[in-house]
């Protein structure tokens, strides 16, 4: 591996495990992984910062052992403040989320809108305090605990862009597709115009595996980060 790369940037998540190297202060070479083994492999000598939401947290850190590595965790030191009543609950990828709308964004009131596996909402102010948010069934997690739960119902996840719906659907495929993807949409808008309530002004920004699905449908402020848990991290990073 080149020399330059100054740190390994891992996102761990639910459902894939992501990485990127920063060369020269810059994030770049994103690559995804099936394994995190692999990943040891090919990053076997470089310094590695690790958010996982994963319980293995602890076992990916022991996979470099030769490295100076940081498990992300409400322990390591951050330069935000946490006003959260269970720290030791909070997940990394929250943690590096709002570090890094924080260094994007640092004068304004911030609302990160992680459309993943779980939708989640994070609120961190323009002083860089993190004052929590909620966590709520992604797209695919709704799509799918449907057909879970019931005898009938089949699981679209894997074919929902494929089908149309408007406003409630004419078939029970699209009726599915109606309660899961205009329910987050719904969702999303109340949260905004509640959590708004607290702010005089409030940054949405909108990120996530899911994301470009919902960025059109949403009439607020976006910003569509796909680098934020990338930006925080680094950060996280520069600050030890």
């Amino acid at each position: 591996m080149s020399e330059k790369i100054e740190v390994i940037l891992v996102d761990s998540g639910s459902s894939v495990i992501k990485s990127a190297e920063v060369i020269d202060g810059e994030i770049q070479n994103r690559k995804t992984w099936d394994e995190i083994n692999l990943l040891k492999e090919y990053y076997h000598r470089s310094p590695v910062i690790i958010s996982s939401v994963r319980k293995n947290h602890v076992e990916l850190g022991n996979l470099f052992p030769e490295n100076k590595n940081i498990i992300l965790s409400h322990k390591t030191p951050l330069p935000i403040k946490l006003d959260y009543k269970t720290p030791e609950t909070l997940g990394a990828d929250r943690i590096a989320l709002s570090v890094g709308a924080h260094h994007l964004f640092p004068d304004e009131n911030n609302l990160i809108i992680d459309l993943g596996t779980c939708m989640t909402f994070d609120i961190i102010d323009n002083s860089g305090t993190f004052h929590g948010g909620i966590i709520s069934p992604g797209l695919k997690m709704r799509m799918q605990s449907m057909a879970h739960y019931t005898k009938s119902l089949p699981d679209i996840y894997n074919e929902w862009q494929s089908v149309n719906a408007g406003d409630y659907g004419k078939t029970t495929k699209e009726s599915l597709l109606t309660g899961s993807f205009n329910a987050m949409i719904h969702e999303i808008k109340s949260t905004i115009e509640t959590i708004g309530k607290d702010f005089a002004s409030i940054n949405i920004i909108l990120t996530g595996g899911d994301a470009n699905f919902f960025e059109s449908r949403i009439k607020a402020h976006i910003f569509a980060g796909s680098k934020i848990v990338e930006i925080g991290l680094y950060r996280i990073w520069k600050y030890q």
